[in-house]
C-alpha cells in the first residue's frame, strides 16, 4: 500500500497518547470575554468604567455602580449571527497555496439567533447628604460563541499521488456571570466598589479529520480509499468565582479617573471527550454493527484565568461624554491542575500577557443619545503555542492505545469591535421615575491562526470569525 507518510506519522503520534488531561487551549476558551452587556455599554464600545452609571461595568470597575443616584432596573435582548472564512479568502473556485498545500475553506454562516443577554438591578440609598451606599445585582452573558470551521486541502504524497484532507470543527462556548456589588459615593468626589462574581460555563466542540484518495487518484485504489478517518467530541461544564475592587476619583467636576483590580477566576470543570477511529492507514475499523475503535474519558480539573488591572478615564462637557480605558490581563500567571497537582506543560508556557483598549463617545440631544465606540484586544497566545497531549503526569494510557486526538491548533489572535447606538430617555434631566430604551449595533472580528497539523507540518492558515449583533435594552430609573 502506498502511504502518505506525513499524515500517518501525525495520526500515529496522536493515537499513541491516551491522555486524561485538559490543555491550555481548552482553558483559553473561557479566558476572553465578548463585548456584551446593556445596549448603552455596547454602543460606547464598553469604555464606561470611569463614567459609571451602567450596570455592565460591575466587574470591570465596581466603583462605577457607586455613581448611581437613583435605583435602576433593565434587561436586554440580542439578535446575532456569525460567519467564518480564511484571510485572505480561499474558496474552492479560488484556492490558495501554503508550503505545497493547495487549500480552501467553506464560508460558514450561522442562523440568526436570539439571546437574553443581560439583566441588572441597582438599588441606591442615601445615608447623609451626598454620601450614598448602593447595592447591585447583574446577570450578563460573557460569551456566546457558535463557530463552524472547515479546512480542505490537497497535496502529493511521498509517491507523487494526490491526497485530499478535510478538517472540520464546530465550537459552542457559553459563559454566564452573576455579579453582586456593594459600592458607595462619597460627596461625588470618591467612589468605591466591590463585586463578587459567580460564573457558570459550558463548552462543546465536535470535529473530524478525513484523509482520502479520490476516485481515480491512485492506481491501487481506482474507486478511491478512505485512508484515515477520525472524529472527536469534547464537552466541558463547570463553575468559577472571582472578585473585583474599584476606585473612581473626581478631581474636577468634568473629569473622572478610575482604577480597578480583578482577581483570577478560579474555575472547576469537568471535561468529557470521545474519539472515534473509523479507518487508519486504509484499514477499516467499523464492523457490521457499526462499532468502531473508541476512546472516551472524563476528568475533573481546576484552572485560573488571568488577573487584570483596569485604568480608565471619563470626561463630560455640555451634553457630551467620552470614555477611554486600558485593561491589562496577566495571562502568564495562569495555571492548570488536577487533584491540586500543577500541570507543568500547560498554562503560562503558551500565553502572552495581553491588553484591551476601549474608547467610546455619547452625545445627548434632548431626549435622544447617539453613541459610538471601538474595542481592541491583543492576542493572548504565543506564536508557537500548541496543545500538549503527552503530559506524563496525566498520561494514563499505554503505547498503542487510542487517545485524545486534537487535529488542529487554533491560536486566538487579535479581536476588534466596532459599535454604534441610539437611546431614548423619557426625562433625561429629571430625578423622578424615568423610562429608557437603547439600541446598539456591534460588528466584531476575531482573528485566529489554525495549524491543521502542528506535530509534523508548518501549515498556518488565518481565519476571521465575524459576529454581527443588534442589542435592545429597556429600563426604568426610579
Amino acid at each position: 500500500m502506498k502511504t502518505n507518510k506525513l499524515t500517518i506519522s501525525f495520526i500515529a503520534l496522536s493515537i499513541s497518547l491516551a491522555v486524561s488531561a485538559q490543555t491550555t487551549f481548552d482553558a483559553a476558551k473561557l479566558y476572553e470575554e465578548e463585548l456584551n452587556g446593556t445596549a448603552r455599554y455596547v454602543g460606547m464600545g464598553g469604555a464606561m468604567s470611569a463614567l459609571g452609571s451602567d450596570a455592565s461595568v460591575i466587574s470591570h470597575n465596581p466603583a462605577g455602580i457607586g455613581t448611581y443616584r437613583n435605583s435602576d432596573i433593565n434587561m436586554s435582548l440580542s439578535f446575532f449571527g456569525s460567519s467564518v472564512n480564511t484571510d485572505p479568502l480561499a474558496t474552492k473556485a479560488s484556492p490558495l497555496n501554503i508550503n505545497g498545500r493547495t487549500f480552501y475553506s467553506k464560508n460558514n454562516k450561522s442562523d440568526i439567533n436570539m439571546a437574553f443577554d443581560n439583566f441588572s438591578a441597582i438599588f441606591s440609598g442615601s445615608e447623609s447628604g451626598d454620601n450614598y451606599v448602593n447595592f447591585g445585582i447583574s446577570y450578563r452573558k460573557l460569551q456566546n460563541m457558535d463557530r463552524d470551521l472547515d479546512y480542505i486541502d490537497s497535496f502529493l504524497d511521498a509517491d507523487g499521488y494526490e491526497v485530499w484532507r478535510e478538517y472540520k470543527d464546530h465550537q459552542r462556548n457559553k459563559i454566564h456571570s452573576f455579579d453582586f456589588n456593594l459600592s458607595c459615593n462619597l460627596s461625588d468626589l470618591v467612589y468605591l466598589g466591590w463585586t463578587v462574581g459567580l460564573l457558570s460555563t459550558n463548552t462543546w466542540s465536535e470535529g473530524y479529520f478525513y484523509d482520502y484518495y479520490g476516485k481515480g487518484m491512485h492506481p491501487d485504489y481506482p474507486d478511491g480509499l478512505d485512508y484515515t478517518v477520525a472524529d472527536k467530541m469534547n464537552t466541558a461544564e463547570g463553575s468559577g468565582w472571582n472578585m473585583a475592587f474599584g476606585l473612581i476619583v473626581r478631581p474636577i467636576s468634568p473629569l473622572r479617573l478610575g482604577v480597578a483590580f480583578k482577581t483570577p477566576t478560579l474555575y472547576k470543570q469537568t471535561l468529557k471527550y470521545a474519539d472515534y477511529l473509523y479507518a487508519f492507514e486504509g484499514k477499516q475499523f467499523a464492523d457490521e454493527q457499526g462499532n468502531v475503535n473508541k476512546f472516551s474519558n472524563s476528568i475533573d480539573y481546576r484552572f485560573s484565568s488571568p488577573w487584570s488591572v483596569n485604568l480608565s478615564a471619563g470626561v463630560t462637557f455640555g451634553q457630551t461624554a467620552i470614555g477611554a480605558e486600558f485593561e491589562k490581563h496577566f495571562t502568564q500567571r495562569s495555571s492548570l491542575s488536577i487533584d491540586n497537582t500543577k500541570m507543568e506543560n500547560q498554562g503560562a508556557i503558551d500565553f502572552n500577557d495581553y491588553s484591551t483598549f476601549k474608547i467610546g463617545i455619547e452625545q445627548n440631544i434632548s431626549n435622544l443619545s447617539l453613541r459610538a465606540g471601538y474595542n481592541y484586544i491583543e492576542p493572548m497566545f504565543k506564536n508557537n503555542a500548541a496543545p500538549y497531549l503527552g503530559d506524563s503526569e496525566f498520561n494514563a494510557g499505554k503505547p498503542g492505545d487510542m487517545g485524545r486526538t486534537d487535529f488542529q491548533v487554533d491560536r486566538l489572535g487579535k479581536t476588534q469591535y466596532f459599535t454604534g447606538g441610539i437611546g431614548y430617555c423619557s426625562a433625561p434631566d429629571g430625578d423622578g421615575t424615568q423610562f429608557y430604551i437603547d439600541l446598539a449595533y456591534m460588528h466584531g472580528i476575531r482573528n485566529s491562526t489554525v495549524n491543521v497539523n502542528e506535530y509534523v507540518e508548518d501549515v498556518d492558515v488565518k481565519y476571521n470569525y465575524k459576529t454581527d449583533k443588534i442589542l435592545l435594552t429597556v429600563g426604568w430609573s426610579f
